[in-house]
């Protein structure tokens, strides 16, 4: 080994510096010293804390030529995944360290976590507790521990690190943070609640910050809001805290606050465009698509990046529009996908066995298993009745928040990764070292959308199902899993992808959840259509045909909830939008966002269901049914405008289904002209719903295997055809 001089015995210098970590030619001998040894982590980590404490070293320290010392992402991410490639030769490298500086603080830290991962938590006592006699900072050593713990899934080993720290560090606020989170990850709820009230206790504007995402993640939302406001406290007009702020006030669709955040914002930042974006969403959540079309449209134009999220979220705009043809949505996608698969090299070799014989890997990218998020909702019953003989499942979970949804969803899973931290060629490269036969992206172009690993190509085999209502737009995913309503064979020219095609619907409704039938409406009690979707899918057009419904229906009323309407200027804008048409206010219910259980019980307040278009309700429509109300639905050009359509097919109801806009209302009236009957029938609607294809979820999962399967064994095949059908009994396609 190189010999490193007296003055530059890392055990010295970490002694050095347990007197005042403020000595930044300290850490810059520290980074050297590392740097001659080919100690690449520690000398990373030694030379961003000189760059920290004295900017004025940076020269000295880029003089060094550390290789990738300014990436805060090393070696955190390798430690906490639990993946340390060449472990055991980076063990016999650390052994060696500290066998000639014993005093090597962060190689004793770095030794005890990859024995832990290599050997087990037994194996790693020794190094652990020399780590923790020889730290710096108090409590430093179990504070990496557990965040590397968390960061790898293992949540009790985080908890048992942590909590250590309760009576060494009680105010260190930064690990009550991730203490909360981890049990939350365990179902803790209260004394995760607790800790975060601890980690709360910072006077830190830009710790308070993060602790406001970090609860926010996990759906504090008010108290991530009044973190914030502490944060504006202690430092007044701090941009970035400002547009978090924002930020999570549209998301909870407080957009009268959001506007007055903006106006703050706009005054600080006028050049700002994550401000200018988030005033464009805001408009899109007022129920305005086209001018959040424009806006967007507008930024991409003139400089936004490519192949930044913008782009998606241009995509998903496109789905709203009631001016565009599905071709011209169609190509809009590809052009927007373009970029993405033209700036990604892929160097991908596959070693996957082409059998048939084997038990296939399939891989699953989501961040979106919690709560009642539309994914969750159709996802978790088929990982709950997934056959484990055939396949071996991995979910790379992309996203931060865990409950009893996400929980549960482990539990279904042979292998589960915390992939959130990972970017998109760490994570791809993970996929590929799993030998992933199927890789099934679950978000398409969503908000937690990883398509840069599908671009880079993680697996022989890639599809796109259930997240989003259309084809991705990109050219290296092989397979949109769909049925012959809205993705039929015909109009295989509107996907990038070829078409894997389930014998009934794509969604299948088996809620994992109780929702009790409200008792029927009275008699007397006026005819009430309604409408449960989001602010942006109640377009003109659809307003349009709403109000046609009303004035056919004389003294009808038209309940609609959505996030959006608790602002009272939405409110007033879509009473406008009526009035236009000739609907007055007192024809309309408007109602704001409530609780999952309660917004069920709401739908006892409806008689009849009006689907939107262009862009049809999805877990909406299949609540309303289920619920007991029967749904009109206009079939579209697309998957978005043709899920309605699905669902009433499988149903048996295709009564229901119009062609034209004059056969919605006159369905609409003629279901109108039978309320009382339907009130009476709700009990009768659920159980010809739980009695079909629609729910047979069984059946469902059997199909979806099927077509993985297929998939598969045309891959083996090498079959370049583009279309695969699930058979039905006797051979039928």
């Amino acid at each position: 080994m190189a010999e490193i001089g007296r003055n530059n015995n890392p055990g010295l210098l970490w002694i050095a510096l347990t007197q005042s970590l403020l000595q930044p030619t300290v850490w810059f001998e520290l980074a050297k010293g590392y740097g001659a040894e080919k100690l690449s982590w520690q000398a990373g980590y030694a030379a961003r804390q000189a760059v920290r404490v004295d900017r004025g070293i940076l020269p000295r320290v880029e003089a060094l030529h550390l290789v990738g010392w300014q990436n805060e992402e090393i070696p955190p991410p390798l430690l906490g995944n639990g993946d340390v490639s060449e472990t055991a030769g980076q063990i016999g490298r650390f052994r060696q360290q500290v066998t000639i500086y014993p005093g090597d603080w962060l190689t004793w830290l770095y030794l005890a976590r990859l024995q832990e991962v290599a050997e087990g938590e037994a194996a790693a006592v020794h190094s652990l507790d020399r780590a923790c006699s020889l730290e710096p900072i108090v409590g430093e050593t179990l504070h990496f521990m557990g965040l590397w713990r968390l960061k790898g899934g293992n949540a009790p080993g985080a908890i048992a690190a942590f909590s250590r720290l309760l009576d060494i560090r009680p105010i260190r606020f930064g690990s009550m943070m991730y203490l909360g989170d981890a049990l939350l990850r365990v179902g803790h709820e209260v004394a995760a609640e607790k800790a975060f009230a601890r980690a709360s206790l910072s006077e830190n504007p830009v710790f308070l910050q993060t602790l406001a995402v970090r609860v926010y993640e996990h759906n504090y939302w008010q108290e991530a809001i009044e973190l914030l406001e502490k944060a504006l406290q202690i430092r007044p007009d701090t941009v970035p805290v400002l547009l978090k702020l924002a930020q999570i006030q549209a998301d909870v669709y407080c957009l009268h606050d959001c506007r007055t955040t903006l106006s703050r914002l706009t005054a600080l930042a006028p050049d700002n465009n994550e401000v200018r974006l988030l005033a464009a969403r805001v408009r899109g959540l007022m129920g305005d698509a086209g001018e959040y079309l424009e806006l967007m449209q507008q930024m991409y134009d003139t400089g936004g990046d490519p192949l930044s999220r913008l782009a998606s979220s241009l995509a998903m705009t496109l789905l709203y529009q009631d001016d565009l043809t599905a071709e011209e949505v169609a190509d809009r996608h590809r052009c927007l996908c373009a970029p993405i698969t033209t700036a990604v090299e892929q160097k991908s070799t596959f070693t996957n066995v082409r059998s048939l014989e084997r038990r296939l890997r399939i891989g699953y990218v989501t961040g979106d298993l919690h709560r009642q998020h539309p994914v969750n909702v159709f996802m978790l019953p088929v990982l709950l009745r997934h056959s484990h003989t055939d396949f071996e499942y991995f979910i790379y979970h992309t996203g931060t928040m865990c409950d009893g949804y996400t929980r549960q969803a482990m539990e279904c899973a042979d292998h589960w990764l915390e992939a959130a931290g990972m970017d998109d060629r760490a994570l791809q490269s993970q996929i590929v070292a799993d030998q992933i036969d199927i890789l099934v992206d679950l978000a398409g172009h969503t908000s937690s959308h990883r398509l840069g690993v599908f671009a880079l190509r993680a697996a022989p085999v890639q599809a796109t199902f259930l997240g989003y209502p259309h084809s991705t737009g990109l050219s290296t995913i092989d397979w949109l899993i769909g049925d012959r309503v809205v993705s039929p064979p015909e109009q295989a020219h509107l996907f990038s992808e070829g078409l894997a095609l389930m014998p009934d619907s794509v969604f299948c409704w088996a809620s994992v959840d109780e929702y009790p039938l409200p008792p029927p409406r009275s008699i007397g009690e006026p005819v009430v259509f309604g409408s449960f979707n989001n602010a942006m899918k109640m377009s003109r057009r659809t307003i349009n045909l709403w109000a046609r419904v009303l004035h056919a229906v004389p003294g009808s009323q038209l309940l609609l909830k959505a996030p959006s309407l608790r602002d009272e200027a939405v409110q007033a804008r879509f009473a406008a939008l009526f009035a236009e048409q000739g609907i007055t206010g007192d024809r309309l219910i408007l109602r704001g966002p409530t609780g999952l259980a309660d917004m069920m019980s709401e739908y006892g307040d409806m008689d009849i269901a009006l689907d939107p278009t262009p862009y049809n309700g999805g877990t909406t429509t299949l609540q309303a049914l289920w619920m007991g109300i029967p749904v009109v639905t206009l079939k579209g050009n697309n998957f978005v405008g043709r899920m309605g359509t699905s669902f009433l097919t499988s149903l048996g109801e295709s009564e229901w289904v119009a062609s034209t806009e004059d056969e919605y209302v006159a369905v609409a009236v003629r279901l109108a002209s039978r309320y009382g009957t339907l009130r009476q029938d709700r009990p009768k609607l659920r159980v010809r719903m739980a009695a079909s294809p629609l729910c047979e979820i069984e059946s469902y999962v059997r199909h979806f295997e099927a077509l993985l399967a297929g998939m598969w064994r045309g891959y083996c095949a090498d079959d370049r055809s583009r279309l695969l059908q699930v058979p039905l009994p006797g051979g039928v396609v």
